[in-house]
């Protein structure tokens, strides 16, 4: 054994070990509100490819909704919030809402998500 090694650990070791955990905590807190929008913009994507029929849209509501309460953010997209634009050619879906998240003890932060989806409508 050196005479160099104690096997004590520094300040700037224990400074680390806590930025570190305080960056998984983060990420873990992030992790569930972002992977929900990435949902929701999928569904969006899935759904504007669908093709024009009567109450088109009123289905495509009805099944966006859906998807928010699966993926649990009824707290913070309301139906009316989807705007649904359908033209011969071509649909749009798009939706914007804010959701505060708990980043670490003490420290909230609101984000602001905007989710949008354009395709050409099958006929």
């Amino acid at each position: 054994m050196n005479k160099n090694e104690h096997g004590k650990g520094t300040l700037s070791s224990m400074i680390w070990l806590i930025v570190l955990v305080m960056v998984v905590y983060s990420g873990w807190n992030m992790f569930p509100p972002y992977a929900a929008n990435y949902m929701l913009q999928d569904k969006m994507n899935e759904l504007a490819r669908m093709g024009r029929g009567p109450n088109a849209d009123q289905k495509i509501r009805d099944t966006l909704m859906k998807e928010v309460n699966e993926q649990g953010l009824t707290n913070f997209v309301n139906r009316a919030d989807f705007v649904i634009t359908t033209t011969d050619t071509s649909r749009r879906i798009g939706v914007e809402y804010d959701r505060e998240v708990n980043i670490l003890p003490g420290f909230k932060k609101m984000i602001h998500f905007k989710a949008r989806a354009d395709a050409l409508v099958a006929f």
